[in-house]
């Protein structure tokens, strides 16, 4: 029972932070004031953000109330129900443990580094990292799934999403495929 109760309150942890994440969703989707024009059907580029923030907040909260209503379980003796079947036991695994630190710590690195390199330089290095982190060991695949990966988020962002991404101190790659996109006709 003590260790169930300590994955709820690890689960309301979470809960926290990811509450926190949603509702900087809302508040910090424009820092810098810039202009929002409508584009077709009235959405503009904070709409999406705008709407994958209020899911997050409205998931979390669901989450948040069943680890509440489990901890309610567990103080009344009982134990908490499960729509899926038993949980499985609880491990410690050092590595595991490991993994989400380093993942946590290159989320914050390519949240800091994506303006000052920009988004085509930082997320290919980001999926390469991460590739390696979560335990995929063949180089040659790693760097063509990053570079493959990368250059297919900057199309959706640029391509379907219309955002403005532009290059930033040290970023040479983002004007060059902003330039050869345009030579497409696609923009």
């Amino acid at each position: 029972m003590k260790s169930e109760r300590q994955e709820r309150l690890k689960d309301l942890l979470l809960a926290a932070v990811l509450l926190m994440i949603g509702i900087g969703g809302f508040v910090f989707i424009n820092p810098t004031g810039a202009d929002i024009t409508d584009g077709p059907g009235g959405l503009s580029w904070r709409t999406l953000p705008f709407l994958y923030s209020g899911v997050l907040i409205v998931l979390v909260v669901l989450f948040a109330a069943s680890a509440v209503y489990d901890l309610w379980l567990i103080g009344q003796g009982r134990a908490p129900r499960s729509v899926f079947g038993d949980r499985p036991p609880v491990e410690v695994n050092p590595v595991a443990d490991t993994r989400r630190v380093i993942t946590l710590a290159c989320l914050f690195t390519y949240a800091a580094g994506i303006r000052m390199f920009g988004f085509a330089i930082a997320t290919p290095i980001l999926l390469f990292v991460m590739l390696r982190v979560l335990g995929r060991r063949n180089l040659v695949e790693n760097l063509a799934v990053s570079l493959i990966g990368a250059l297919a988020l900057w199309l959706l962002f640029v391509g379907i999403l219309k955002l403005p991404l532009s290059g930033q101190t040290w970023d040479p790659l983002t004007p060059l495929l902003n330039q050869l996109y345009a030579l497409t006709g696609a923009r």
